[in-house]
């Protein structure tokens, strides 16, 4: 028998994908696929009652969907991943930017631009680069790419032209991320209309600063940081909105690899950051604290067994095991970092191995009280059906998708 509450919120379900960022200002600069969308903040930050005295924390920070919804409530947030495009995305979105100011900025930059030499690299690039970007494309992103680095003495300002480039280049990439994949593909967009279209990505960047409005000059705050040793001293915030990667074996390292490389990080780097990353996929390997004080469910054994029992593939064994381990201690994490009576959220979404169903959502509430939390509810938000390859097999057995509930034991301050 459960022991948690099993809410129906299914009028969250639009809520639990990222639909909508792709219609909203500044979110839509660049949406993660597998993200909640800024309505989901607005209502959990309304029923707990958080006002401009309170502090969010996004472990997961993504795309930036709750740091910047916290910041167009006027809530102080803090948003931390290990992803440097991830970063990135956040800290721009949440940053101040005066669009004028931008305008003169990418003047500037576009007299450059059509000055360059657009046909060369000045960079080696790792061969997924290479591939995704073929002949002069890649030599139109590089020599932008240098262009933007003397656009402006700012960081600030030169990240948010960064940022524009990013978004434009799976217009024109040869791998496309579909769902939790690559895919190659003909692209029939060419070398010569890449000024074009980026320049479009910038002007709708700084058309969105002049139509949005924040209600004060909130504080946001962003880093890298890996969720199970975070780098705050000690209880900080008064609520937590996030949603770690689901145990679906997709690689976002290899999703957004085109992106990572091109603008970040080395082949080396790349795989570092995916053997680091989240046990969320088989091949992630990480370097992790102590976990003491750690059981692991017994219900995850049984569930475990089962999958055993029909796959022989000991990665995804070692990976669902791995991966409520890696909650547990980023839950651990939360508490030390939280203030007494803190709420915290998480969107999990339950998965399917061989037709065994995995309760991520009931898992996840289990282990967060084993790191001393206490779980008030699991609100299920949507239903989603398995995939097209698990519905030929055992037909369609839909999953839950949840926000798992929390609060931090203690009187709050």
């Amino acid at each position: 028998m459960n022991k948690f509450l099993l809410r129906d919120r299914t009028e969250w379900r639009t809520w639990a994908i990222p639909r909508r960022l792709w219609e909203k200002p500044i979110h839509r600069w660049f949406v993660f696929p597998h993200s909640f969308s800024s309505e989901l903040v607005y209502a959990l930050a309304d029923e707990w009652g958080l006002g401009s005295d309170d502090h969010i924390l996004d472990p997961f920070a993504g795309a930036g969907t709750t740091i910047l919804a916290a910041k167009e409530l006027g809530i102080r947030a803090t948003g931390y991943d290990l992803s440097p495009l991830a970063v990135l995305i956040t800290r721009v979105k949440s940053s101040n930017y005066s669009a004028q100011r931008m305008e003169q900025v990418l003047s500037r930059l576009m007299n450059n631009v059509r000055r360059a030499q657009l046909n060369g690299t000045k960079k080696q690039y790792p061969e997924l680069v290479s591939k995704a970007l073929p002949g002069d494309l890649l030599g139109a992103f590089d020599s932008i790419d240098r262009c933007i680095t003397k656009a402006s003495d700012s960081k600030a300002e030169r990240d948010f032209i960064r940022l524009a480039l990013l978004a434009t280049l799976p217009k024109f990439s040869r791998a496309v991320a579909t769902g939790g994949w690559l895919k190659w593909v003909t692209n029939c967009n060419g070398a010569s209309s890449v000024v074009s279209v980026f320049e479009r990505q910038v002007r709708l960047m700084i058309e969105d600063l002049r139509v949005v409005r924040f209600p004060r000059r909130t504080l946001c705050k962003v880093g890298a940081a890996d969720a199970r040793v975070l780098p705050d001293a000690g209880p900080s915030y008064s609520a937590v909105i996030t949603s770690p990667p689901y145990p679906n074996r997709h690689d976002y390292t290899r999703v957004f690899g085109v992106e990572l490389m091109f603008g970040f990080l080395d082949w080396e780097g790349t795989r570092q950051l995916r053997y680091q990353s989240f046990h969320s996929h088989p091949e992630a390997r990480p370097n992790r604290p102590e976990a003491d004080g750690y059981r692991a469910p017994r219900r995850l054994t049984r569930v475990v067994s089962q999958v055993r029992k029909k796959t022989t593939n000991r990665r995804v064994h070692n990976m669902l095991e791995g991966y409520f381990l890696d909650m547990y201690l980023t839950l651990r994490e939360i508490k030390r970092v939280c203030q007494p009576g803190a709420k915290i959220a998480f969107v999990v979404g339950n998965v399917q191995y061989n037709g065994e169903q995995i309760p991520v959502d009931y898992l996840t509430a289990e282990v967060g009280e084993q790191a001393g939390l206490s779980c008030q509810e699991i609100a299920v938000a949507r239903y989603r059906g398995n995939s097209a390859q698990q519905m030929g097999r055992f037909g369609r057995i839909p999953s839950r998708e949840s926000v798992v509930i929390f609060k931090r034991p203690g009187s709050s301050p």
